[in-house]
């Protein structure tokens, strides 16, 4: 089991519930790897993890401190499923 698999669960879950508040707009995206916006937003939620020392703070930390390539790994899962779920709550492409 991955160590950071509620963390993800929990960012991708708070991502969305950010981006439907904000009324993101999907557009014509069909991912979100290179999106600049997607990507402050996810520094956002873990910047307040580790601030307000939640249950998911020691577990940032960690991330903080791993290889490139499994925190690269970790971030194209989070995109990956926050994309999947808001285009499903959205509807798909408009």
């Amino acid at each position: 089991m991955d160590k950071y698999a509620d963390l993800q669960q929990e960012l991708v879950k708070s991502l969305k519930e950010r981006l439907l508040a904000i009324e993101y707009d999907l557009g014509k995206k069909n991912f979100f790897f290179a999106d600049v916006e997607i990507e402050h937003h996810i520094f956002d939620i873990l910047g307040d993890q580790l601030q307000k020392k939640t249950a998911y703070a020691e577990t940032v930390s960690d991330l903080l401190f791993e290889t490139k390539l499994k925190r690269e790994a970790f971030d194209r899962r989070v995109r990956e499923r926050v994309y999947d779920d808001l285009y499903e709550a959205l509807g798909g492409l408009k």
